[in-house]
């Protein structure tokens, strides 16, 4: 019995800290997360959503979100392009505003932040034009210097490179859907850009003559389920889906599927040691101890992670549209695959 109780405490004490170290949250769509402690760091009154900083590219001829934290019930106002909109930060710190339509431009151009209570910053280098999600696994990571798209001649107005394109930075992967994010624009280092988004991006500027912006949200060897949100399970059509939802719900502490499913891990982990017990007895081998434990644990490319991890942070973030080059990943799950789609 001490063994089991042992056996039982040290892999509590395992998944505990898996667990704290990973952020909690939920699909906004789905449920409404806790309130969060208010945002920024010592010393950093305003804190932005990762795709603002400087040389950005902000989708013309439609609303654009603007968002960031900053201290609970602070007025914040946003100026660009003429424009100046404000909005008051919510208990959790976030603030969203809504520029009106933009007119494409190849100008360099300034957004400004200014809170009520002071604080004050700004980005440089900002241009507007068409903005594309860029998603899916190694086809699209891959970079422009391994492949002929590195031989792309790519036009440019005066000193400006028209074609930038967008990383977080700061992780990658996460079991549940975070906000909080940095990441960087590159500007006209093309070699680096994703082989694939950079000869869209340069057919897109050969016909429309607009600087092109792209959301480089890409990992090796992940598959469609890696970069589908949690709500995207819930509906699923076919078993399969339903199951992969039920397995993120079992990684929720929230939600009754979790606890029934670790309560059955740690009984079935109980028994395997009772058993052990009897067989040793015996002079019979042992049998191996449950070692896998249930919801998508497998691993940081298990169903929702990227989505979380990279996709997340840059929602709402204005964009014409997305392309996606994944499956390799998927093979031989055809049907599913459609669902997932």
């Amino acid at each position: 019995m001490k063994t089991k109780r042992s056996a039982r405490r040290v892999m509590e004490f395992a998944v505990a800290a898996v667990l704290a170290m990973l952020p909690a949250g939920l699909a906004a769509q789905e449920a409404k997360p806790p309130a969060a402690a208010p945002a920024g760091q010592p010393g950093l009154a305003i804190e932005l959503g990762a795709p603002f900083c400087d040389n950005m590219v902000l989708q013309r001829q439609m609303q654009v979100p603007v968002w960031g934290w900053s201290k609970p019930g602070t007025t914040m106002t946003v100026e660009f392009a003429g424009q100046k909109k404000t909005a008051t930060a919510g208990n959790d710190g976030k603030w969203v505003v809504k520029l009106d339509p933009l007119q494409a431009s190849f100008t360099p151009a300034v957004m400004t932040f200014t809170s009520s209570t002071g604080a004050h910053c700004s980005l440089q280098n900002i241009l507007v034009g068409e903005v594309w999600l860029a998603s899916g696994q190694s086809n699209m990571q891959l970079v422009a210097s391994r492949t002929s798209s590195k031989n792309l001649v790519i036009k440019r107005e005066g000193n400006v490179a028209p074609i930038r394109e967008f990383s977080v930075t700061s992780c990658y992967a996460q079991l549940q859907p975070i906000e909080k994010a940095t990441g960087a624009w590159k500007d006209g280092d093309y070699d680096d850009y994703s082989a694939i988004a950079l000869a869209f991006a340069d057919t897109l500027y050969q016909e429309l003559h607009v600087p092109i912006g792209i959301l480089n949200c890409t990992f090796s060897e992940t598959s469609i389920q890696s970069w589908t949100p949690r709500i995207g399970f819930r509906d699923g059509k076919d078993a399969y889906t339903q199951a992969i939802y039920k397995q993120v719900l079992e990684s929720d502490p929230r939600t009754p599927e979790h606890k029934a499913a670790w309560d059955a891990f740690y009984r079935a982990i109980d028994e395997t040691l009772k058993e052990n017990a009897a067989r040793a007895k015996q002079g019979e081998p042992a049998q191996p101890i449950p070692s896998q434990p249930p919801g998508n644990l497998h691993g940081n490319r298990d169903a929702t992670w990227l989505f979380n991890g990279r996709l997340n942070p840059v929602i709402p973030y204005a964009i014409r549209g997305a392309i996606w080059n994944q499956g390799y990943a998927n093979i031989g799950e055809g049907y599913v695959y459609y669902n997932n789609l």
